[in-house]
């Protein structure tokens, strides 16, 4: 489903990902992890177009999309969230989850104005939609407060249902239970899963090595941006050089 062949990216003399070849199939969840500094973060954003490489190609689904802006990307059906959260803090939940969701194509400033019943009928469809899926969140009761005014847990559970509205054939999650408490986190982490058993492709970059090991069905490792390990979590939990560059590391 994902493809990527020679992508090398550097900052000053530092390389941040240089990776040869690697493939994710479709309907697979696989976990991205590595030290602090491995280019996990900057291998997500030269996928999904939000950095440019210095070489290399990204196909998805045999098409070539390398440094494609990112919204062409998630119009092919690849979305991401980020480490720090970005939603609209001046709207509400459900504003947040309508705008994700709307067709800009059809959003025209004329039919606004004139409420057609055919944009009516699409907007009541795309409000029960994202009802749909905040109450599958456990947000669905904040759907009229601000943005602003969720937890950061919260927020993360909003963004999720943001890049999941339009129905992603695959989905990139970067550190999805970053600053989560473990409740929540435990909660994120059956909602991925749940996702992932609905058909989505999932890549995952998380630093809890527990919750990897639990929901993977692959594992990448990366150290200082080429891959050193490739395999099921078993497999790559007894990995030597696994353990010497992450989870000997103290984070086991």
């Amino acid at each position: 489903m994902l493809k990527v062949h020679n992508l090398k990216k550097s900052f000053g003399g530092v390389k941040a990902v240089d990776i040869d070849e690697i493939f994710f199939e479709q309907n697979q969840l696989t976990s991205i992890i590595g030290p602090n500094g491995a280019g996990k973060t900057t291998f997500f954003d030269l996928i999904s177009g939000f950095t440019e490489g210095d070489k290399g190609k990204v196909f998805l689904n045999d098409k070539n999309i390398t440094n494609s802006q990112p919204y062409r990307i998630a119009r092919e059906g690849m979305v991401r969230t980020f480490q720090l959260t970005k939603v609209f803090d001046r709207m509400t939940v459900v504003e947040n989850m309508m705008f994700s969701g709307s067709d800009l194509k059809n959003d025209s400033l004329f039919s606004s104005f004139m409420q057609l019943p055919a944009q009516k009928k699409k907007e009541n469809l795309l409000r029960k939609k994202a009802f749909d899926i905040m109450k599958d969140l456990n947000i669905d009761h904040m759907a009229d407060s601000y943005a602003r005014e969720l937890s950061g847990g919260q927020k993360k559970l909003l963004e999720l249902g943001r890049s999941i509205i339009n129905e992603p054939s695959i989905l990139l999650l970067d550190e999805p239970l970053a600053g989560v408490n473990p409740k929540l986190a435990e909660e994120i982490l059956s909602i991925i899963q749940k996702l992932s058993d609905s058909g989505i492709t999932i890549l995952m970059v998380e630093h809890n090595i527990e919750a990897v090991m639990k929901i993977s069905d692959r594992v990448v490792v990366l150290a200082e941006g080429a891959v050193i390990a490739d395999g099921s979590p078993e497999n790559v939990r007894k990995d030597d050089k696994v353990i010497e560059a992450y989870l000997g590391s103290g984070n086991e």
